[in-house]
């Protein structure tokens, strides 16, 4: 029986032998993609309602002179935001441009800029504020004490800490009313990287 375990033996390990060809070459696939390595992602909705104030006008920011604009206004706004809580936010930008003129109503134009949305546990989202036209009065659906508003599109570009790899696309509506306080709200949906939500 021993002798019969051997030749079963032999015979297995000639099989594997004669199998291989010499010129059989190990190839590496490195397009194969594991499903558990790719980073899920889910969207959900967003909202971030603000409060500010002007901090400064600098009329001699010259880097906004040199693209048209007449002043460089920093704003200072604190809120609150869905997934995020309590959140800070300062603008940053030029402002003052000429009005569009093929716009009835159209007050002034600004500079797109970007900006940081910091949750009070210290996370950030990255925004990003396309170019705009701020307009002369309200909507009816903005407050009586509202003088001039601007919609802006908004881009999540993304973030730290739960807010890694976040995009998204997100609208706006931002105003001032009569006692100088900006009026700042995103809203859309923003997607988040699985593991960090």
């Amino acid at each position: 029986m021993k002798a019969l375990l051997k030749i079963l033996f032999l015979m297995a390990v000639i099989s594997l032998v004669a199998g291989c060809n010499k010129t059989d070459e190990f190839v590496i696939d490195d397009s194969v993609e594991l499903k558990s390595a790719q980073p899920q992602k889910v969207t959900v909705p967003f909202e971030a309602n603000l409060l500010g104030e002007i901090a400064s006008i600098d009329w001699e920011a010259q880097e906004c002179i040199e693209e048209g604009y007449f002043v460089r206004v920093i704003v200072e706004t604190t809120g609150n935001a869905t997934h995020m809580g309590n959140v800070s936010l300062t603008f940053n930008f030029c402002s003052g441009g000429a009005p569009d003129p093929n716009i009835e109503g159209s007050k002034y134009t600004y500079a797109g800029s970007t900006a940081d949305l910091i949750a009070a546990n210290g996370d950030v989202l990255y925004l990003s504020f396309d170019d705009g036209i701020v307009m002369n009065g309200r909507t009816d659906e903005h407050p009586d004490d509202v003088y001039e508003y601007w919609r802006t599109p908004v881009s999540v570009l993304g973030g730290t800490g739960r807010f890694e790899g976040a995009t998204g696309d997100l609208s706006s509506d931002d105003y001032v009313t009569t006692d100088d306080q900006t009026h700042h709200r995103f809203y859309g949906k923003i997607t988040l990287l699985k593991g960090k939500k």
